[in-house]
């Protein structure tokens, strides 16, 4: 483990390196990141001009959801951008390069496929939790059980979003087209996710609660943060485990990632 640690932060510094190559190019690529995602969540402000509240949710509390799903989501992003672009080493026959080297495929796609402008997107989640703290005064609020539920529960999110980038790039061993399905799971219902799941209709909610468990990720810990009860009548403690469902998510995408490697069985020529 510690081996593979030494090559990962190896990985990551050559990568780094790279792209700091052309300074005002990564500059560029850093604020283009920054803003084309926190426009999503000025958007999202300016609805509360006209209506108070979207479910019973104030713009707070929604400023709330959106931190606990997009700050994971973005660490997530900056971990394993190299999952989501996985077909481009399925497709000219990359992958055969990483499977000849004495270390796990996995942490290999994950150390070359770093992208620093990823930290525009973390900087802009870090700017509404700064506004959510002010807003909701979580300082005086929280309590140091809520606090360990909060980073439990982006723990969670970290997981749920790794496993769902392995399962995409797991699919590529079947077809290099599955980039538009792995885009739904991770930004289409990351977009679904900050906002309150009652308002969906039933079928919406069932499928991303127990098929694709996206309400475990933000939704029924923030329910415990803000001292909420669940309209659909699930326990108070379903916040505290949310996480571990998190968790079997990553384990599900381990778990079908060696069965691909297994299957997999080179480009050709």
């Amino acid at each position: 483990m510690r081996s593979a640690v030494r090559v990962y932060l190896a990985l990551i510094a050559a990568q780094a390196r790279a792209q700091m190559q052309y300074r005002l190019g990564f500059l560029l690529s850093l604020t283009t990141a920054f803003a084309a995602t926190i426009v999503d969540f000025i958007g999202l402000s300016f609805f509360f001009i006209h209506f108070p509240d979207i479910g019973g949710w104030r713009l707070p509390e929604i400023a709330l959801l959106y931190v606990l799903v997009n700050l994971p989501f973005s660490v997530a992003h900056l971990l394993g951008e190299g999952f989501e672009d996985f077909r481009r080493y399925v497709q000219l026959g990359e992958l055969d390069r990483l499977l000849l080297r004495p270390r796990p495929v996995a942490l290999q796609v994950a150390g070359d496929g770093l992208a620093l402008r990823q930290f525009g997107r973390l900087a802009q989640v870090l700017v509404v939790a700064a506004l959510t703290w002010r807003w909701l005064d979580l300082g005086a609020r929280w309590s140091a059980a809520d606090w360990l539920l909060a980073g439990w529960a982006m723990l969670g999110g970290l997981a749920f979003y790794l496993g769902v980038f392995l399962l995409s790039a797991t699919l590529c061993f079947w077809t290099v087209e599955s980039i538009e399905l792995a885009n739904i799971v991770t930004y289409g219902s990351t977009e679904m996710a900050i906002y309150p799941m009652p308002i969906f209709g039933r079928w919406l909610r069932r499928t991303f609660t127990y098929l694709v468990p996206l309400a475990f990720v933000n939704y029924y810990p923030a329910l415990i943060l803000l001292d909420r009860a669940d309209p659909t009548g699930l326990p108070r403690w379903t916040g505290w485990a949310a996480p571990l469902v998190c968790l079997a998510v990553l384990g599900l995408g381990r778990a079908a990632w060696g069965v691909g490697l297994r299957r997999y069985q080179s480009t050709g020529s």
